[in-house]
């Protein structure tokens, strides 16, 4: 009985011995953990590593996004301070759907015109010119000189000859006046996707001094000179040339009250209309940098 108590006290000191021995191993640090062998232990101390260098990362990546986002807020900021702080000049360039890189507002047109009236017995070959003062982007004070140059017998004319009748015709020798023009649209337009002209497109009215030689063809009776009142109405699309010229397509109708003569005597009075296209190439002072 008292061997067995002894053996019994003796295993219990054992176990308890051993078992301080037995936890050094299975939680000692430095020996890798419990693993059999160093390679082991190596390769457990690398995956362990990246746990604590995706801290470090992080935050050296944090201050970067910051930096990034701060300097994208100023870059806000300054942009709305500048479309705040617009002047009138630039707001006046940018009032389209792109920045509009040619203004008028202010600014002198001196322009020259070469063109065609077709008239109802001939047409006329005509020269001119012209100045504007554009009140704004959309209003323009117009005066235009035109002078009847060469004229020739058109398609009618040569039927009335065949025919043997009587022409009492009427052309345009002189013309000039005011009008107000309007110009409500303006754009940009893409060839091939390469050139990309500005343009706008106006319409204008006024009034004119209309001056017409009215005569027989075959002159068996005094010509007239008719110094008329016209009414004139017109529009235009432009093409604008860099920042200080255009050139423009002008079509224009002339309304008046002319005299003929009668080939019985005396004379007879019409309502007259002609249509004229011009070309126009046009400057703009002062120039604009």
């Amino acid at each position: 009985m008292r061997h067995s108590r002894l053996s019994f006290i003796s295993v219990v000191l054992v176990v308890l011995i051993s078992f301080p021995v037995w936890g050094d191993d299975l939680f000692d640090l430095d020996s890798g953990f419990g693993f059999e062998d160093e390679e082991e232990a190596e390769a457990s101390s690398i995956f362990d590593a990246e746990p604590e260098a995706k801290p470090k990362e992080e935050a050296k990546a944090a201050p970067q996004t910051a930096r990034l986002e701060i300097g994208e807020a100023a870059a806000d900021v300054e942009g709305e301070k500048e479309l705040r702080d617009l002047s009138i000049e630039r707001r006046r360039r940018i009032k389209v759907v792109q920045r509009k890189e040619f203004h008028k507002a202010g600014r002198f047109e001196i322009g020259v015109d070469v063109g065609m009236i077709g008239g109802d017995w001939e047409n006329v070959l005509v020269a001119g010119a012209r100045m504007a003062y554009h009140l704004n982007e959309h209003l323009a004070l117009q005066g235009r000189f035109l002078y009847g140059a060469v004229s020739w017998e058109n398609e009618t004319l040569k039927q009335a000859d065949e025919a043997d009748a009587y022409v009492a015709k009427s052309n345009m020798t002189l013309a000039g006046g005011l009008s107000l023009v309007f110009t409500p649209f303006y754009g940009k337009l893409s060839f091939f996707g390469n050139f990309i002209p500005k343009y706008d497109i106006n319409v204008s009215a006024g009034g004119f001094f209309y001056q017409t030689r009215a005569e027989d063809k075959h002159q068996s009776v005094d010509a007239i000179t008719n110094n008329n009142g016209a009414f004139q109405i017109g529009f235009a699309p432009r093409f604008f040339i860099g920042k200080n010229a255009s050139l423009s397509v002008n079509c224009d109708w002339f309304i008046m009250k002319d005299t003929r003569p009668r080939q019985e005597g005396g004379e007879s009075s019409y309502l007259k209309s002609d249509f004229m296209v011009t070309l126009n190439a046009s400057m703009f002072l002062p120039f604009d940098r």
